[in-house]
């Protein structure tokens, strides 16, 4: 995605010290699964019928259901939460997605995810989607505490292709088109016509067979799927006569093809498990999946994915762009099969496996995420009472959740409200097939974790249990209602009202909890680093570097500056360095 999507997550976490004592005594694998631009109501877990997911569905039916887990609300920002631990608008990114060839990147000065657990003895490896810049490779992911990468740099590519295309900055009529898909730093050629998702796996497993075991593993699969490919439209499916067979309930064939997509995901979470199992490293694993952010039902990069029942898509701050699907397994938490409906945000992700993994989350220094392991593993009671949802100072919208979740205050819209309405029937029509228990118990995912519980195994009512539990009741109005742009603010009470339906910010009894959340919005505000949405870099193009994506530039730390390094070809005397992004902290 980057037009942040959805996503989905495997971890697994080994711990050491003192402090991860409680938790394993060694260090846990972790394993990351993400999936792009996908939505609430893409996934049979939350009471849909349409697509099957019996892998997905089976983590969280085993583990824990995220009920309140909250994402950003597109690509870039929401990767970069993830990495760094930091809201977006501490590091500049908190805008719209980076582009292919656009000379912006996570903050040098800002460590990662990856570097954190490799101070910490883990292997890292990334497979898939990065999109937090590529524009010198300092910026690329092994540079950035990564050991392998195999994947690509942009929001997306084509499922078969591997090529993007971004719009000309000199003519908007016309594209750059480039391949984009790389083993470090070395274009791979040789994979075009195998199917991305296939790929991805095939790539994830070799990591999980070749994984040294003296060492603690951290893999992160950052699927392609749920988001369009190639050319911002394209919706590639392996058989389009099979995925038209196989889906003819699905009236709709871009639905169709969104379906197989997220099947074949559901598959790949299914062979990473069963991977995992199969060499033993299940047993001291975290495994979660989640997806990016909201649906993108319609507009650009139209997947026709779906946030129903919920107001809004990915770009926008209401719950259809940032409330997130997320499911988490490991045999390590005390807790399992229950929904947690505690507050817990994207930034948490990396304090709490860096406690998992035996790290003092202190050392973590100012981050803005907090260690949710004992509220995950044991469904203890959250520190967090806010969440700041974002601060878009290029688009000029911002929001912030408080009271515990409760209380959702957005001040403006994404483009005058663009992607404000509510989107996509609810996909739970009697023409659909019945949701089908035997197909979550026979997954390649419960059958591992199976053999991790003996003593207690999942059975169909605790399926229809939980699923009970998470599957929302309609709640848009029949009617079609006012388009908010919160021009001049909105509040939502999203315990009573999680459709945002009603804008309650001239109740006399609201006004202490506006000026309150206003408040903390404002002190957010001070701190924030502007965003710099720059344009397409003209020396970027792929025919300068054989129709590939290739770093162009070259960024010089110790000087501060950005040189061109293959356009110094031109001896353009006019072209002056430019200040390296990661110094403007």
């Amino acid at each position: 995605m980057c037009y942040l999507k959805t996503v989905l997550f495997v971890l697994i976490i080994q711990s050491t010290g003192n402090i991860s004592q409680e938790i394993s005594d060694e260090q846990p694998n972790i394993i990351v699964i993400l999936a792009d631009d996908l939505g609430w109501n893409d996934f049979g877990i939350h009471g849909s019928n349409q697509i099957p997911t019996p892998n997905i569905d089976a983590l969280g039916y085993n583990g824990v259901i995220l009920d309140k887990f909250y994402t950003q609300q597109t690509c870039t920002p929401s990767r970069a939460a993830l990495l760094t631990g930091k809201y977006p608008m501490r590091l500049g990114l908190q805008g719209t997605p980076i582009d292919a060839g656009e000379n912006r990147s996570l903050p040098l000065d800002t460590p990662t995810m990856a570097e954190q657990l490799r101070e910490l003895g883990y292997s890292t490896h990334l497979v898939g989607k990065w999109h937090l810049g590529a524009a010198c490779k300092e910026h690329t992911p092994t540079k950035r505490g990564f050991d392998t990468h195999f994947g690509y740099w942009s929001g997306y590519v084509g499922y078969y292709s591997y090529e993007i295309n971004v719009t000309r900055p000199d003519d908007k009529t016309k594209n750059f088109t480039g391949f984009d898909l790389h083993n470090a730093l070395k274009p791979e050629w040789g994979h075009q016509g195998q199917y991305a998702t296939e790929l991805f796996t095939k790539k994830s497993l070799e990591v999980i067979d070749n994984h040294d075991e003296t060492k603690p593993l951290f893999l992160m699969l950052s699927h392609l799927a749920g988001h369009t490919g190639h050319d911002g439209t394209e919706l590639g499916v392996p058989n389009q006569s099979r995925t038209d067979e196989k889906y003819s309930y699905i009236k709709h064939g871009g639905r169709r093809n969104l379906a197989d997509l997220v099947n074949i995901m559901d598959w790949s979470v299914g062979e990473v498990v069963k991977k995992l199992s199969d060499r033993g490293m299940l047993e001291n694993s975290i495994v979660l999946f989640f997806s990016d952010n909201g649906a993108q039902t319609e507009g650009m990069f139209q997947s026709f994915a779906s946030s129903w029942p919920f107001r809004g898509l990915k770009f926008t701050l209401f719950e259809g762009g940032v409330r997130g699907t997320g499911v988490m397994y490991s045999p390590l938490f005390k807790k399992q099969s229950y929904v947690n409906r505690q507050l817990i945000h994207i930034t948490d992700l990396l304090p709490t496996f860096y406690r998992a993994a035996g790290g003092n989350v202190e050392d973590l220094g100012n981050i803005d995420g907090i260690d949710q392991w004992d509220v995950i593993s044991k469904n203890k009671t959250t520190n967090r009472s806010t969440i700041l949802i974002n601060i878009d100072d290029w688009n000029g919208y911002s929001g912030i959740l408080g009271y515990e979740g409760r209380y959702k205050l957005l001040n403006g819209s994404f483009k005058d409200g663009l992607y404000n309405d509510y989107y996509s029937e609810s996909y739970r029509g009697s023409e659909n097939p019945p949701y089908d228990i035997s197909s979550v118990m026979k997954s390649n995912v419960n059958i591992a974790i199976q053999k991790l519980r003996e003593n207690n195994p999942l059975l169909p009512a605790k399926v229809k249990e939980l699923r009970k539990q998470v599957t929302l009741n309609p709640c848009r109005p029949k009617n079609t209602t006012e388009l908010f742009t919160c021009d001049e603010m909105c509040l939502f009470d999203i315990y009573k009202d999680p459709c945002e339906t009603t804008n309650i910010i001239k109740e006399p009894s609201n006004q202490r909890i506006v000026q309150n959340l206003e408040e903390k919005l404002d002190k957010y505000l001070s701190k924030i680093v502007p965003a710099e949405n720059k344009k397409v870099d003209i020396l970027s193009d792929p025919k300068n570097f054989n129709n590939t994506w290739t770093p162009w530039l070259i960024c010089d730390q110790k000087t501060q500056v950005y040189k061109y390094g293959w356009a110094e070809f031109y001896r353009n005397p006019f072209i002056k360095p430019l200040k390296c992004i990661s110094f403007y902290l």
